[in-house]
């Protein structure tokens, strides 16, 4: 049975995790070497605490956020909730992940939609769309560049 669920949940490399718990050939928790820190050896990840704007990336975060910006070929993720995006120009991939928000493109490569309530529009181009969301749409639109 442990087969399968190694098998159904990636692989072995789960298997010290799993039994991690197990007094199988294990000294007291007394006798044993310190554990590692919690988390060590793992990578997390956090949302930030605002709105990021960099040369890579436009990750918008806060609820209710109204940002205005030069997409310049940049990824976007819009995670908050209820914000308004107008981006001009021309923009990579973008995301809407979170719930109830208005994303306003010049073009894109592709169109990510996996929130609820959110609705993508685009001004240029054919872009990939891949709609997984609830209640979201995507469609093309007039000029953007306000």
């Amino acid at each position: 049975m442990l087969g399968r669920v190694l098998k159904g949940i990636g692989g072995v490399a789960l298997l010290g995790p799993l039994l991690a718990g197990c007094d199988v050939g294990r000294a007291a928790p007394e006798e044993s070497a310190p554990s590692p820190e919690a988390g060590q050896g793992r990578q997390t990840t956090s949302e930030p605490e605002g709105n990021v704007i960099d040369d890579e990336v436009i990750l918008v975060v806060d609820d209710g956020a109204d940002v205005r910006e030069d997409c310049e070929e940049r990824e976007v993720v819009v995670s908050a909730d209820r914000a308004t995006v107008v981006l001009s120009g021309d923009c990579g991939v973008v995301r809407a992940t979170g719930r109830g928000s208005v994303v306003e493109v010049g073009s894109a490569e592709k169109i990510v939609l996996v929130g609820v309530d959110n609705e993508i529009t685009f001004a240029e181009g054919e872009p990939e769309v891949i709609n997984q969301g609830r209640n979201t749409t995507v469609s093309a639109a007039g000029d953007k560049e306000d």
